[in-house]
């Protein structure tokens, strides 16, 4: 794969906000309506946990890093590989960084995540967040200019990629959030390679009672992606995780599933 390749799977976006190619017309009042678009309350959270690992002594979500590269295939190829619900990038850029010659994305719904991606991720922009009421202050970031990560809103249920495309599929702290888990693995094994392999951490925080009653408990889960002809790697649950909230020490205890299967 060659520097011209990176990019090669994404078609023309319908239309491109601020650098953010848009694979879903997501209009104005879905953006206002939409709480993961609110900068302050939410995207500066997000950058405070997955950018600014000196405010933490490390990386806080380092054992959900571990998880997903653990379950990476081994391959001498390179590897098409994308991470729908990426926030601010941290695990597609990580694996950028890595793997150099990668193609990697990071999708999803919300616009003002993904600016912050981008610009940290991809553009060079230094970060600057206003942290102060969570007690870290206001934070140096310096960014990067990685050239095979690209990003864009999508939708996870409906992905821009052509049939039988990517190597490896992740999601995390996604699959809860969604409408209708169970339609999302179907265009997930779609868009995925025969023997591709979708990596999912997740702590089944359901929005919808409807969601509790059809995926949890986390056996419902099971039975449906073997009923879907998924073949199981691993099962872990539970794989725990401890989210920071200010510098007082305040946390959120995350009990996730974690799970591999191929197609």
């Amino acid at each position: 794969m060659s520097d011209l390749d990176f990019g090669r799977l994404l078609p023309a976006p319908l239309s491109v906000r601020r650098g953010v190619p848009f694979y879903y017309q997501k209009s104005e009042a879905e953006i206002a309506g939409d709480v993961y678009e609110r900068y302050d309350a939410l995207v500066t959270r997000q950058t405070a946990l997955h950018l600014a690992d000196e405010l933490h002594g490390g990386y806080p979500f380092a054992t959900l890093l571990e998880y997903v590269s653990t379950w990476l295939p081994v391959s001498k190829q390179p590897l098409a590989v994308a991470d729908l619900g990426c926030s601010v990038g941290r695990i597609a850029a990580t694996l950028a960084q890595r793997y150099a010659d990668w193609d990697v994305y990071g999708l999803d719904l919300s616009y003002q995540m993904l600016r912050q991606a981008r610009d940290f991720w991809t553009q060079g922009v230094n970060l600057q967040p206003n942290l102060i009421r969570f007690g870290w202050g206001t934070p140096a970031l310096d960014g990067y200019q990685l050239e095979n990560l690209h990003f864009g809103l999508s939708r996870a249920e409906a992905l821009p990629f052509p049939d039988a495309s990517l190597d490896v599929i992740i999601n995390t702290f996604l699959i809860d959030r969604l409408p209708g888990p169970f339609s999302a693995f179907a265009e997930w094994r779609r868009v995925l390679k025969p023997g591709g392999r979708l990596i999912t951490v997740s702590p089944l925080n359901f929005l919808q009672p409807d969601s509790w009653r059809k995926a949890y408990p986390p056996v419902k889960i099971l039975d449906h992606l073997r009923q879907a002809g998924w073949r199981l790697d691993d099962w872990t649950d539970h794989l725990p995780l401890a989210e920071p909230m200010d510098a007082r020490g305040n946390a959120v205890n995350w009990q996730c599933l974690a799970f591999v299967v191929e197609r």
